[in-house]
């Protein structure tokens, strides 16, 4: 198995998507994150959205402010003028930190559902051998 890289496929699922439709909306989901409360309507927002703000991994409550991980929403303008995620973040970790510099550097803030409306529970699982945390992180 090789090593994983997220960003590198959330950037080819919307080039992929983008083929197939002139789509003004992505929301980019951990596949093992589901969300818990029907209120948490995934869409965008004026400003890039960050969806999954309350896992039970993390006890309910955002693990720091700067988290951008999980679950998030962008509109293709938002994608578009952050250049996307970035490519460079083998294993798991960094690529949400540093999406979240991207967008708060081009002058855009996060915007958040309340810790209530945005529980998500994780599908417990066991990390792949060579997808070990990212050490830039």
């Amino acid at each position: 198995m090789e090593t994983f890289n997220r960003a590198k496929l959330l950037n080819v699922g919307y080039t992929e998507a983008l083929k197939e439709y002139d789509y003004g909306c992505f929301v980019f989901s951990d596949v093992d994150l589901i969300p818990m409360d029907d209120r948490n309507t995934y869409k965008c927002f004026s400003q890039p959205r960050h969806l999954s703000v309350s896992m039970d991994k993390f006890g309910f409550r955002l693990p720091y402010y700067q988290y951008f991980g999980g679950v998030s929403s962008m509109s293709k303008e938002q994608f578009l003028k952050i250049n996307g995620f970035p490519n460079n973040y083998w294993g798991w970790g960094g690529e949400d930190d540093d999406l979240y510099n991207r967008l708060v550097s081009k002058g855009m803030s996060i915007s958040r559902p309340s810790g209530a409306v945005g529980n998500c529970r994780m599908i417990r699982h066991t990390r792949d051998k060579k997808n070990e945390p990212n050490p830039q992180r």
